[in-house]
């Protein structure tokens, strides 16, 4: 556990490193490029007296090694710095997006995970419905998110009337009463959730599926059946209890996925998580907002990960 733990922390402490550093040596000056809140570039630039004074107050005007200091002993206390790009505090900007990108991988995790445990609980029975699903997984999980994204739009969303094409929400809509509000990011959330479920069930199947043929091959269940146990009652009771701590840890171990098919989906969608947020922070240059996303995306899968191992560290592989 304690050797875990100083390998958990030695990551953290060169991902922060990495995180810092290449926003640095990325080409372009962060102030070559000027916008307003709304995100609109205006036409006038900055002069040289002008970079100079946002230079100091970014404190980009100190040495890389002072820099690090400076960042690090802010953010143990919270503060993330100041986008550059949207003009507010970093830690207000990934309040307002952060929202949108943890429920679309909530969401679209938990879909995966019903979705990939059905179909193999479904297929462990039938060996012409495995035989089907193992090659379309197989191809469906090497296809990339964005792909995946761009083929919804072009095939689903450009085909109908009532499923936008980006987006979370209308603009400028009046709502009725909660019913339509919740309909209106119902119905902006189902192609990211759709292409998120898509790319993430394969990795789901395939883990329940190995759980599912390898209980199956154990004496136990040779015992319920002589039981007079039915079908359903051992795959639920036996089959998906058995496995269900492998699939956690799988839920786990697909969040550091899932949080790269989110940045690449949100910009597919124009939606309004930190996807669309870090592709506008590249684009200006803006450091502290790249720092930010990063770090926390960093963290959140660091402790998923964790908490896998954890599981996996746990798992007894105990039967009834």
């Amino acid at each position: 556990m304690k050797r875990r733990g100083r390998w958990l922390l030695l990551s953290f402490l060169v991902i922060y490193l990495v995180n810092f550093l290449i926003p640095r040596l990325m080409p372009g000056d962060p102030f070559s490029y000027t916008s307003s809140v709304s995100g609109d570039d205006l036409d006038t630039g900055y002069s040289a007296a002008q970079i100079e004074q946002l230079q100091a107050y970014y404190r980009l005007d100190q040495p890389l090694a002072l820099q690090l200091l400076d960042s690090t002993v802010r953010a143990l206390h919270g503060d993330l710095g100041e986008s550059i790009h949207y003009k507010q505090p970093v830690t207000a900007v990934l309040a307002q997006r952060l929202p949108w990108s943890f429920g679309l991988m909530a969401v679209s995790l938990a879909l995966s995970l019903a979705l990939g445990a059905a179909l193999a609980l479904w297929a462990a029975r039938r060996p012409a419905a495995d035989r089907a699903f193992y090659p379309f997984f197989s191809l469906l999980g090497e296809v990339p998110a964005f792909l995946v994204g761009v083929l919804l739009l072009f095939l689903v969303a450009a085909q109908v009337d009532w499923i936008p094409l980006s987006g979370g929400m209308t603009p400028f809509a009046r709502y009725a009463g909660w019913g339509d509000w919740a309909w209106d990011r119902l119905v902006h959330a189902l192609l990211p959730v759709a292409t998120m479920v898509l790319v993430q069930t394969p990795a789901f199947f395939f883990t329940a599926r190995a759980c599912f043929f390898s209980e199956l091959e154990k004496p136990y269940l040779l015992a319920a059946r002589a039981k007079g146990l039915g079908e359903g009652r051992i795959r639920i009771f036996y089959l998906l209890k058995n496995s269900a701590a492998a699939l956690i840890a799988r839920f786990f171990l697909s969040v550091s996925t899932a949080v790269g098919a989110t940045l690449l989906v949100e910009n597919v969608f124009a939606y309004p998580g930190i996807g669309r947020a870090l592709r506008e922070a590249v684009a200006y240059r803006d450091f502290p907002l790249i720092q930010g996303i990063f770090l926390v995306s960093s963290v959140l899968v660091l402790f998923c990960l964790f908490a896998a191992d954890r599981i996996n560290a746990g798992m007894g592989g105990g039967q009834e």
